[in-house]
C-alpha cells in the first residue's frame, strides 16, 4: 500500500529533522530523483520507509507502525511450519547429519534465509493440502503461471499477506518472504531455525529431509535435456 507525500512528510520531520533527500535516497541506496517521484506521485513504498529507517539506526517495523495502514505489525515470531522454508535443502541434510552424529549446531550453519526456492518452500510448507495456490490465484488475482513465476524469488506483498491470513500465519512472516524485514527486524530468535530442528524428533526431521531432497531431485531432472 502506498504511503502520501504528506504521511511520509510527517514521518521525515520527525525521525530526520534537517535532513535533506540528497542525503537521505543516497545513504538508501537509490536516487533522489526517485524518491522525489514516489513523494510526489503519492506513492511512496514500504521498502522506501524501511531503506530509510536503516540508514538512520531505526528500526523498520517500529517505523511502519507510525503510519496508519501498517499499525496490524508486530514482532511475532514465525510458525513452526514455516520455519523449514527458510534452509536450503543441502544445508538442512547437512544440519540433520550433523545432529545424528551428536554434533552442535549453529544457526550460521544453516545458510542463507532467502535463496532461489525460498517463496515456493514457504507456500508449499504451509498449505500440504495444496489449497492455497488457488486461493491466491482467485484473490490475487493472479495467474498460474504469474503465480509460479514468481514464487522463484521474493513473494509479492499482497500476495504474501493473503497466504498469511489464509494459513493463520504472523502477518509479519509476509513481510519476511517478501524480503523486505530481515528475520530479525519481524520478531525472530537469532537462533530461530537451529532451535526448530534441534526441537524436532527424528522423524520428523527424516520426513522433512526426504520430502526436500525429492523436490531437488525434480528440480534437477526438469533442467535435463529431454
Amino acid at each position: 500500500m502506498a504511503l502520501t507525500q504528506d504521511e511520509v512528510g510527517r514521518w521525515l520531520t520527525s525521525v530526520a529533522p534537517g535532513v535533506g533527500l540528497t542525503v537521505l535516497s543516497r545513504e538508501a541506496g537509490f536516487s533522489r530523483v526517485r524518491l522525489r517521484q514516489q513523494l510526489v506521485g503519492d506513492r511512496v513504498s514500504e521498502e522506501t520507509i524501511i531503506k530509510i529507517s536503516r540508514v538512520l539506526n531505526l528500526h523498520p517495523l517500529e517505523q511502519l507502525r507510525y503510519f496508519t495502514e501498517y499499525q496490524y505489525l508486530e514482532p511475532s515470531r514465525p510458525d513452526p511450519r514455516e520455519i523449514g522454508a527458510f534452509i536450503q535443502w543441502e544445508h538442512l541434510l547437512r544440519a540433520c547429519a550433523a545432529l545424528e552424529f551428536g554434533e552442535s549446531l549453529m544457526e550460521q550453519s544453516l545458510g542463507p534465509t532467502h535463496f532461489g526456492e525460498t517463496s515456493r518452500q514457504w507456500i508449499d510448507s504451509i498449505d500440504p493440502e495444496g489449497s492455497l495456490r488457488k486461493y491466491l490465484q482467485i484473490a490475487g488475482p493472479i495467474s498460474d503461471p504469474g503465480l509460479s513465476k514468481m514464487l522463484g524469488g521474493p513473494l509479492r506483498l499482497d500476495l504474501a499477506l493473503l497466504a498469511a491470513q489464509y494459513t493463520g500465519l504472523p502477518k509479519t512472516s509476509a513481510w519476511v518472504v517478501a524480503q523486505l524485514l530481515t528475520p530479525a527486524e519481524a520478531g525472530w530468535d537469532v537462533s530461530e531455525r537451529a532451535q526448530w530442528l534441534q526441537g524436532m524428533e527424528r522423524t520428523e526431521r527424516l520426513d522433512v529431509v526426504e520430502t526436500r531432497i525429492h523436490a531437488a531431485l525434480m528440480r534437477e531432472r526438469r533442467k535435463q535435456p529431454l
